[in-house]
């Protein structure tokens, strides 16, 4: 255990320089150190040596107070290890918001359809560049304005000499205040613009990090923390926060502490009426004015300021008060290494607690289908913790968002669309797994390992008993003939079933052939495509047509069902396996895999292992009338009842790949 935690932390701090997302990069730093060797050889006409000896003098780096924010760095960088992973993740809250738009605005209406995918992404940049701001002014001022933060946030203007390496001068609460900032904001502009503009927000990055921040970065921002004072001038410092401008933030006069709290923009700062140009505020010193207030020991970072923050609120007992100060007195006795040990195991004794073995699902099948295979796999791992998020729709824009951080472990999907939806996207991680490559045959599943079917259903035509002629129909493309018109029903064609039937239609033979045999079945409907295979079934046993095609999973549905009226819709049909003749009845999957940055590898792949075991096939079948993807296992009662049937042998990545294509076909044959 503990030499992942090690690893884990030199990770996170290997990230830290060499991440360009991170402030410290070492790219920026290179670019601020040729800026600044720059500025002094060109207007302070050093030489080159003597520039360099400035910029890296031994009384900045290697003072007391830089010291301290080097171990301050090591510490919260561990600290923040086990903090993190309990912390109100992005993912989560962009979900519940995205969903709830759903229910707020009762569906989804797309803005902007003939808006391209830059435009939308280039607003999208905007708007997350600039909430992101605000919010960073909003919150730096709050803790500066309220005691109780400020006795956190102090922290950090106790620093007497800035390096770029005092940005990590913070208390871990800051941490956390401005974490859970970021992970608002990003929460709610995602959620937000995946809502109401679809895949099309697409975050504008240079090597990974957003364009703006990359300019940010690139353009001086380690120089805020520098003793070189850059100044942008009057005009330009009234709309962006200079180097200079922040080191006036710093300064121990007390005239200054409350003024620049922007990050990038000063007009915040100018509504807010707290911007301060730099002009003629030369030579400051940094720190805070108090006298004894820029102690450099762990134990007045760490544990002092919850002492000042218990004392800023309001209503606590003098005798409370004196023995808190008594207990932080003991405290701060202590060597500074204990305090720091002190607070590592508990943080990691919390955490262990709480990181027991678990296992994190996302999932787009609804929770009454899957709950049966959750409690059947905890039966066998009693002190399992499975954790379930469902979704039916951008699970995989919510998994791409969230990255490295993303507590998923196993994807469930529905179909072969949404599966291939998680692989194109670079969010699924290859499987080594010989049991389930011994499960599933290799025409069901990637050919990189990536994803596996789980469960298999056949697209099956309906008749209804009424309509003897209809049972003499034995292939898709007899629905094509004309005696039918006016007889059949079918779902719209752009939703992923019919899809799926078209990539097969275009994968025996083309395009062409495809759309002849979709514009002669749309000829024939009795009514415009509607509703879900559900519906087609009904609207049989209505008599408003004789003949439908549906998954058949749906079929055995109704025929059990609790409401009497939909088994009455189901014994008023027959199903027919069509093409037994020649290619074999078109089939879908359900399938899995396991997420990209899974945390709980193991305990997924045995998941997905159990899936296509025979107590989880014997379930599928009979929970959810599906077929077993495992050729070992015997098909449920009902569905043998069906009688046996030959499956068309394409290999399932083909519906993806021919997606594109079977939709042109769907949109010219206007299903």
């Amino acid at each position: 255990m503990m030499d992942g935690i090690f690893n884990k932390f030199l990770h996170e701090l290997f990230d830290t320089f060499f991440n360009p997302q991170k402030r410290v990069f070492i790219g920026y730093l290179g670019i601020t150190l040729v800026f600044i060797l720059s500025f002094q050889l060109i207007f302070t006409k050093l030489h080159f040596f003597s520039a360099l000896k400035k910029v890296f003098a031994k009384r900045i780096w290697l003072s007391k107070s830089a010291q301290t924010d080097y171990k301050i760095l090591l510490i919260n960088k561990f600290l923040m290890l086990f903090a993190s992973p309990i912390l109100l993740s992005k993912l989560v809250l962009a979900t519940f918001l995205f969903e709830s738009l759903h229910i707020w605005f009762d569906g989804r209406t797309t803005f902007l359809p003939s808006a391209s995918t830059i435009q939308i992404s280039t607003l999208f940049t905007i708007t997350l560049f600039l909430l992101d701001d605000l919010t960073k002014y909003l919150v730096h001022r709050a803790l500066h304005n309220w005691s109780i933060l400020w006795a956190f946030h102090k922290v950090h203007h106790t620093a007497e000499t800035l390096t770029p390496l005092t940005v990590f001068r913070t208390h871990p609460i800051e941490a956390i205040i401005f974490s859970l900032r970021s992970t608002i904001v990003q929460a709610v502009t995602i959620a937000g613009f995946l809502y109401f503009f679809g895949a099309r927000a697409e975050l504008l990055t240079i090597l990974g990090a957003s364009i703006f921040l990359f300019i940010f970065n690139a353009a001086g921002s380690n120089l805020r923390h520098s003793h070189v004072w850059i100044s942008y001038g009057n005009f330009f410092e009234l709309f962006f926060i200079s180097p200079a401008q922040h080191q006036l933030h710093h300064s121990s006069n007390k005239r200054h502490i409350d003024c620049n709290f922007g990050t990038v923009l000063a007009i915040w700062d100018r509504i807010g009426k707290t911007l301060l140009c730099s002009a003629g505020e030369e030579g400051v010193r940094f720190g805070m004015g108090e006298k004894n207030a820029n102690k450099q020991d762990l134990s007045s970072i760490y544990i002092l300021p919850f002492k000042d923050a218990a004392n800023s609120i309001m209503n606590i007992k003098i005798k409370e008060i004196n023995i808190m100060h008594c207990f932080f007195k003991k405290i701060q006795k202590q060597n500074p290494i204990s305090i720091c040990l002190i607070l590592s195991i508990s943080m990691v004794a919390f955490t262990s607690a709480s990181a027991a073995s678990q296992l994190n699902i996302y999932s787009h099948r609804q929770p009454f289908l899957i709950n049966p295979f959750l409690e059947a796999y905890k039966n066998k791992n009693p002190d399992l913790k499975i954790n379930i998020i469902y979704s039916s729709k951008g699970l995989a824009q919510r998994l791409k968002a969230e990255g490295k951080r993303s507590p998923a472990d196993v994807i469930l999907t529905v179909d072969m669309a949404r599966l291939n939806v998680f692989a194109d996207k670079n969010l699924l991680q290859p499987i080594e797994s010989k049991i389930l490559e011994n499960n599933v045959p290799k025409h069901l599943r990637d050919i990189k390992n990536r994803w596996f079917a789980l469960s298999k259903r056949a697209r099956i035509i309906i008749v209804s008993d009424r309509a003897k002629d209809a049972k003499e129909i034995l292939r898709y493309e007899d629905l094509a003939d004309s005696k039918w018109k006016g007889r059949i029903c079918a779902r719209p064609g752009s939703h992923v079933y019919n899809r799926a039937l078209i990539a097969s239609f275009i994968h025996h033979f083309d395009e062409k052939i495809a759309e002849i045999w979709a514009t002669k079945m749309v000829n024939n409907l009795a009514r415009r495509p509607q509703g879900n295979d559900r519906a087609q079934v009904k609207a049989i046993f209505e008599g408003q047509c004789d003949i439908a095609v549906i998954n058949n999973y749906y079929l055995g549905k109704l025929k059990s069902s609790k409401i009497p009226e939909q088994r009455l819709w189901a014994n008023s049909v027959k199903p027919i396996f069509p093409n037994q003749s020649d290619r074999g009845t078109h089939v879908n999957i359900s399938g899995g895999g396991i997420a990209k940055f899974a945390k709980n590898k193991e305990e997924a792949i045995k998941f997905l292992e159990f899936l296509t075991s025979k107590e989880a096939q014997v379930l599928y079948g009979k929970i959810n009338y599906e077929y077993p993807i495992n050729p070992k296992i015997s098909k449920s009662e009902e569905l043998q009842s069906w009688g046996d049937f030959k499956e068309d042998q394409m290999p399932i990545s083909r519906i993806s790949d021919l997606a594109p294509e079977a939709q042109k076909v769907i949109d010219r044959a206007r299903w």
